[in-house]
């Protein structure tokens, strides 16, 4: 294979190596605790872990119960041979704790399903199974609408090796959602309020105690907002404004870097090296971008899109790049500072977070990830329960493109499970 001719690494790319290779009082209610991220990968073989609509990847995960859609997840294992995996599905309550039905009321098929469609890499520098899953398929449907986890397990083990999560709504609530940087803590500043309305049917007979809502910034879950009390409640109709927990931090574009071959640097990326036997991609050192002003840039808003030059069948042909992260500072923040984006399922724990180098006098970070066109943010959080803070690094500016998204489940009295009955997605531009 053609080599890339060596640069001298810096100090953190040569660590690395080694590594690698070894505010106001209002009627409204709020709840502080968010519901927590639950697609996540739990063994270090697993790698690029996607859950979207088929034929949508940009799409959230979320299906409607009568119709004709399909979820998709997808990842790899490393390793050059094909290993068998089973999976399981659960179905969630809100919260995504497991509701009280039995598997024959929420499901029509099997549990322990083996997973038949996969894919070994082909010419490529890793070699990787890639393997994929729809939902509902042939050996499983799903019977009612709200939350649902997938796990997957290796061959007669009890550990699971991941877990991915969908949604599937049903008819039952309309939403009608505005952006503005018009919000109760000023105007144009470093904020974004979302209002909106919920209009529900007649089967909702209590509303304040049957409906719970939810509201995400860009998939987000560590910064989610839990809805309990509306401001008004007027001719079946929930109407959700000045609320402080849904004035969200404006935060900033999120960094974008693509790369799509070895043989060429791509955007954002400074240089490609080969140290024998893997390719490494150094991406151009990041600036604190708080004490700057805001800029546009286009982005997916955190999430990733695989791709390759050299593949037609990007899930088994794209290759794997470690890859540098280099966020110069002069000193250490005093809060723990992670990277955030869906190249990390949006998950903030020791697999996002970075370390702070003396000798480069900067946080560095190395990740293998897949041929692809990435984002990615910087945050601080001093805690595992405090939503990141964008503030320090990144900034907040009411500009920014954001992305939101609100749920509403809907449980009446006497039933053990919570419906999905209205979603909807909307993009401050």
């Amino acid at each position: 294979m053609e080599a890339i001719t060596k640069i001298q690494a810096p100090a953190f790319v040569r660590k690395s190596l080694a590594l690698i290779l070894c505010l106001f009082v209002v009627t409204a209610q709020v709840s502080i605790f968010a519901r927590k991220s639950v697609t996540e990968i739990f063994s270090d073989r697993v790698k690029t872990l996607r859950v979207s609509l088929v034929n949508d990847p940009l799409a959230a995960p979320v299906i409607k119960l009568e119709g004709d859609q399909w979820v998709e997840v997808s990842f790899d294992v490393m390793g050059g041979a094909h290993e068998s995996y089973t999976y399981t599905l659960t179905h969630c309550n809100a919260d995504w704790t497991p509701s009280q039905l039995i598997q024959s009321e929420y499901m029509s098929g099997f549990q322990n399903n083996y997973i038949d469609d996969y894919a070994v890499s082909f010419n490529t520098t890793m070699n990787y199974v890639n393997y994929r899953m729809t939902f509902p398929n042939e050996n499983l449907t799903m019977k009612v609408s709200g939350n649902y986890i997938v796990k997957v397990f290796p061959q007669n083990e009890s550990k699971p090796i991941l877990a991915a999560s969908f949604s599937v709504v049903e008819s039952g609530a309309d939403i009608a959602m505005q952006v503005t940087s018009q919000t109760d803590k000023g105007m144009n500043k470093s904020y974004q309020q979302l209002n909106f309305s919920v209009t529900y049917g007649n089967e909702v007979k209590t509303p304040m105690q049957d409906l719970k809502v939810y509201v995400q910034q860009n998939n987000r879950s560590d910064n989610e907002a839990a809805l309990v009390k509306p401001l008004i409640v007027q001719n079946r109709r929930l109407v959700y404004e000045h609320n402080p927990a849904l004035i969200f931090d404006g935060g900033n574009e999120y960094h974008s870097f693509e790369m799509i071959t070895h043989r060429y640097n791509g955007l954002n990326i400074e240089a490609m090296e080969f140290h024998s036997p893997y390719y490494h991609a150094i991406l151009r050192p990041d600036r604190i971008r708080s004490n700057r002003s805001y800029l546009y840039e286009e982005d997916i808003n955190g999430r990733f899109l695989i791709r390759s030059l050299d593949g037609i069948d990007y899930d088994n042909e794209a290759d794997y790049y470690i890859v540098h992260f280099y966020l110069p500072c002069e000193k250490p923040f005093a809060e723990n500072v992670y990277i955030l984006g869906e190249l990390f399922n949006n998950v903030l724990d020791g697999q996002s977070l970075m370390e702070y180098s003396q000798a480069d006098n900067g946080y560095i970070k190395s990740v293998l990830l897949k041929e692809g066109y990435y984002n990615y943010l910087y945050v601080t959080r001093k805690d595992n329960i405090s939503p990141a803070n964008t503030a320090s690094i990144e900034g907040n500016f009411f500009q920014t493109e954001n992305e939101y998204r609100v749920w509403v489940y809907f449980r009446p009295m006497g039933s053990r499970y919570d419906k999905l009955i209205g979603y909807q997605t909307v993009q401050y531009k």
